[in-house]
């Protein structure tokens, strides 16, 4: 916990703050780090990230994700990206050392989805309107890197040092299901007691997060005219058998309640065609069926569920709902993406808990993080657990994306006093009482 004459000056910092937390999501938003699948152009914006965390005294490093040792040979690496001149970024507040506080990590991203349909300005200029800053990653999650950037900023500046370390990293490739770069900095020793992963939750805290699988599924036919009669298929048919499925296959599964404790009550968990795609398209007109159908497909799942079942699931309820119809063929456009999740009894959680009450007034909503994300890393590929907990806004991956500045204000304020409480801070600035 922290005491009460510290958490009246981190909130009185925090709100003096304001200007300064929306000028530094404005400078990350100008910087265009769209992910391109296989390459980014994130570099300009992690050289800010890492002089800005080196003016605030933290130890940082700006290095490849190819320096991580291991990092193609690890089983998690996912190939076929290229990372020159996409570096990932680390800055270490060193705690005292005394043995008595824990260690926190802040892990955000760096890069950000395409430009989508929808936009009324630059997507790069960013605008505050009515306590909303718009512009891409704004929510997604230029806003909570910020907030924890301002954090560790508001204790150096109050002269408060923790006992634990606290690092910041800023990491290349999350979207599309990247995470190489989150890959690299487990490899490259960033690791903490907890972490924090600052997407954007609305505020809720989440101990666990959705996996997922994007597809191209196949279905083949047979062209032509049947002069002479041949026998053709058509691929659409099949195809648009199993988009009626998909559309069952989503309903249903969103009728019934998750695995607890994360997952217990009933929600959205979507399958999302994002593309269909037959015959010749360049073609002025065709007088004939194409011989292939393709469907891209995002579907996602619950932690405890693996690619091979998911797929199987797919497969075995498609030919009960349609006997004889030919099965697809699936071939994976990204990594699999697994669910992930912290025990019930991390220690975490009551003291993040804890601060939603004291800051927000309201009880925290604990709960599953409605996405995928790069959690997975943390919770299943290092000794460090992850919880997800991040701003509130709108529009992630489309047009008009914002983040609330309010949300950021108190994020700001929460992250401050969270490591105060996990970290510990025996050392305060004279008048100050020990914990």
């Amino acid at each position: 916990m922290v005491d009460k004459q510290l958490e009246r000056r981190i909130g009185q910092w925090v709100r003096e703050k304001r200007g300064e937390i929306v000028g530094l999501v404005s400078e990350l938003i100008r910087y265009d780090t769209v992910n391109r699948i296989t390459d980014g152009t994130e570099r300009d914006c992690q050289t800010f990230v890492a002089a800005a965390l080196t003016s605030m005294g933290l130890e940082t490093a700006l290095y490849s994700p190819e320096e991580a040792p291991g990092f193609r040979e690890h089983p998690a690496y996912f190939p076929g990206k290229d990372y020159t001149h996409r570096p990932n970024v680390a800055g270490r507040w060193k705690g005292r050392g005394t043995g008595s506080g824990k260690s926190l990590l802040f892990s955000s991203h760096a890069d950000t989805a395409v430009v989508a349909p929808g936009w009324s300005a630059s997507p790069w200029e960013p605008r505050e309107i009515d306590g909303r800053l718009y512009g891409l990653g704004a929510f997604d999650m230029k806003g909570g890197l910020a907030a924890s950037m301002m954090a560790v900023r508001c204790l150096i500046e109050l002269g408060v040092q923790p006992d634990g370390d606290v690092t910041i990293e800023s990491v290349v490739d999350e979207e599309f299901g990247g995470a190489n770069g989150t890959l690299a900095g487990r490899l490259m020793g960033y690791n903490a007691d907890a972490a924090i992963i600052p997407e954007p939750t609305n505020l809720a805290v989440c101990p666990a997060t959705r996996g997922g699988a994007l597809w191209r599924v196949t279905f083949r036919g047979k062209t032509g005219l049947s002069f002479s009669g041949e026998t053709l298929i058509n691929p659409l048919y099949d195809a648009g058998k199993f988009l009626v499925f998909l559309e069952q296959f989503e309903r249903r599964r969103s009728d019934s309640p998750g695995p607890a404790p994360w997952y217990d009550e009933a929600a959205a968990l979507p399958v999302i065609v994002t593309r269909a795609v037959a015959g010749d398209i360049a073609a002025a007109l065709c007088d004939v069926g194409p011989e292939r159908c393709d469907v891209d497909v995002w579907v996602e799942c619950y932690p405890g569920t693996s690619e091979r079942e998911l797929e199987r699931e797919l497969t075995e309820e498609f030919a009960s709902m349609f006997p004889g119809a030919p099965l697809p063929e699936f071939v994976k456009l990204i990594r699999f993406l697994p669910g992930c999740e912290v025990s019930p009894d991390f220690p975490l959680l009551p003291l993040l808990a804890q601060e939603v009450r004291d800051v927000c007034g309201t009880e925290a909503t604990m709960k599953g993080a409605p996405f995928a994300c790069d959690a997975f890393m943390f919770n299943l590929h290092s000794p460090t657990p992850a919880v997800v907990w991040g701003p509130s806004g709108a529009n992630a991956h489309a047009g008009e994306e914002y983040v609330e500045v309010e949300s950021l204000v108190l994020l700001t304020e929460m992250y401050a006093r969270t490591i105060v409480g996990w970290c510990g801070t025996t050392g305060r600035p004279e008048g100050e009482m020990n914990r």
